[in-house]
């Protein structure tokens, strides 16, 4: 039976894939890998995807993953589990890979909703750094738990074994964008 699903499973993916491929053929430079290229579209379009499902899981929470990702960062970096230094926006921007303006912008909706706050840094008081509220902690506690599930949720088609070969494989991928 879990071969027939699989196979399905392929057949399904190879037809939305299909008109692409010959647009691939058709468009490429000389050189590129039609199979890289192929992966790489089902990684864009599974991307999409995966976002999709876990901010639909997080909505009853009134939060986006990108936003939840941010609040996470934080309190890491308050547990000890992730030693960054200060949180500023450019520190953020960096670790999550977007623009600075786009790290504000997160930062300022967590901040206008109270899950965040402005403080004077221990260290000097003339700057300020961000820091988790109560009500971020009680968010984050709320959200976590749907959030582990939306992760196992997304996996839930592969065996144990599949997970572990696709975290290898991920890892590669994340490996060579970093």
């Amino acid at each position: 039976m879990t071969n027939e699903i699989d196979t399905t499973h392929r057949v399904e993916a190879k037809q939305a894939i299909a008109p692409h491929l010959k647009l691939l053929a058709a468009t490429a430079e000389r050189g590129t890998s039609r199979k890289k290229a192929a992966a790489g579209l089902m990684l864009l379009w599974l991307s999409d995807d995966v976002m999709g499902v876990a901010n639909a899981k997080l909505r009853e929470h009134g939060i986006t993953e990108n936003k939840l990702d941010v609040l996470i960062l934080f309190s890491l970096a308050e547990r000890g589990l992730l030693d960054v230094g200060p949180l500023t926006p450019s520190v953020i921007a960096d670790y999550f890979g977007v623009t600075r303006s786009s790290a504000t912008g997160l930062l300022d909706w967590l901040e206008a909703r109270a899950l965040l706050a402005r403080e004077h840094r221990k260290d000097d008081r003339r700057s300020l750094e961000l820091a988790l509220t109560d009500e971020g902690r009680m968010l984050l506690n709320q959200a976590l738990p749907t959030f582990w599930r939306a992760c196992a949720h997304l996996t839930r088609e592969l065996s144990e074994e599949d997970c572990q070969a696709l975290e290898a494989i991920l890892s590669k991928v994340w490996h060579g964008i970093k």
